[in-house]
C-alpha cells in the first residue's frame, strides 16, 4: 500500500522526499483518512510541482482535518432522511428528493474517511472494513438512483433493476454503518449516544431491509411510521457523530485514546 501511494507522487518529488515520506507512513497502520490525505497531497504535489517544499509540507501534514469529516457527517445524515423520506412519500414527484439523497450518500462517503482518523491506529482492519462496505454502498445507491432517474424500472445492470441496485448499496451502507458505530465505540472517540443510536438503528433497519417481517407485532398502519422512525434515528447518530466532531477543537485530544 505504500510503496503504490508514494507512486502516486511525481517522480521528483520521490526523489527528494520520498524515502523521509515512506518513513512516516510506515510509522503506524494506515486507515482511510490517511489514504485520502495522501491522495490529495499527491494532487497537490502534480498541480505544484514548481514548488516541491509546499508539496512536501503538504504531504507529511494532514489535508483532510477530523472537522471536515464532522460537517460531512452532518450535511449527509439531514439528506440521507430527507431524500429518502420525501421520496418515498411523494413517488415520481419527488424525483428532486432522491437527487437529496445520492448527496447524502456522498457526503457520508467523505464523513466516513474524515471520521475514521484515529480509529485505525488500534483496530485497522475493523476500521478499514467498516469504510469499505458502507462506501461500496453509498457508491451503489448513488449508482442506483441515477439509474432509476434514466431507466426507471427497467433492466440496468445485467438482469438488475435500478431499483435493486440502489437497495443492495442501501443495505451495504446500513451495514457498514453498524460496523462503523462499533469502531466508534471500542476507540471512544466520538459521542458515546451518536455512537449507540448508530448501532442500534442500524442493527433495527438490517432485518426491515431484507423483508423479514419483525415488525408484526405493530399494527400495518404504524409500520411505516415505525421504519420512517428507524431512519430518523439512524441520520441522527451520524448528525451526533458530526456535531461531536466538530465540537473537537484539538484533534490531539482524542489522539491518545486510538493510538497503539
Amino acid at each position: 500500500m505504500i510503496s503504490l501511494l508514494l507512486r502516486l507522487y511525481p517522480a521528483r518529488w520521490r526523489a527528494r522526499y520520498g524515502d523521509e515520506f515512506e518513513l512516516v507512513l510506515a510509522e503506524r497502520p494506515l486507515g482511510p483518512f490517511d489514504v485520502a490525505d495522501v491522495l490529495l497531497g499527491a494532487l497537490d504535489a502534480h498541480l505544484h510541482l514548481r514548488g516541491l517544499g509546499a508539496a512536501s509540507e503538504h504531504g507529511k501534514g494532514f489535508a483532510m482535518t477530523l472537522r471536515i469529516g464532522g460537517y460531512a457527517a452532518i450535511v449527509g445524515g439531514v439528506l440521507f432522511f430527507v431524500g429518502l423520506a420525501a421520496a418515498s412519500m411523494l413517488g415520481e414527484a419527488g424525483e428532486v428528493f432522491v437527487l437529496a439523497f445520492a448527496a447524502g450518500a456522498a457526503a457520508l462517503l467523505v464523513a466516513l474517511a474524515g471520521l475514521s482518523a484515529f480509529q485505525a491506529r488500534r483496530y485497522p482492519k475493523l476500521v478499514w472494513a467498516a469504510f469499505v462496505v458502507p462506501a461500496t454502498g453509498a457508491v451503489l445507491s448513488i449508482v442506483g438512483v441515477t439509474g432509476m432517474l434514466l431507466v426507471g424500472d427497467g433492466r440496468f445492470i445485467g438482469q438488475w433493476s435500478a431499483w435493486y441496485v440502489w437497495s443492495f448499496g442501501l443495505m451495504a451502507l446500513i451495514i457498514g454503518s453498524a460496523l462503523f458505530a462499533i469502531a466508534t465505540w471500542l476507540t471512544h472517540s466520538l459521542s458515546r449516544p451518536a455512537t449507540i443510536l448508530l448501532a442500534v438503528s442500524s442493527v433495527a433497519l438490517v432485518p426491515i431491509g431484507f423483508g423479514l417481517d419483525i415488525l408484526s407485532f405493530i399494527p400495518e398502519t404504524y409500520a411505516p411510521i415505525a421504519i420512517g422512525a428507524g431512519m430518523l434515528a439512524f441520520s441522527l447518530g451520524w448528525v451526533g457523530l458530526g456535531v461531536s466532531a466538530i465540537r473537537l477543537d484539538n484533534p490531539g485530544r482524542i489522539a491518545p485514546q486510538g493510538a497503539a
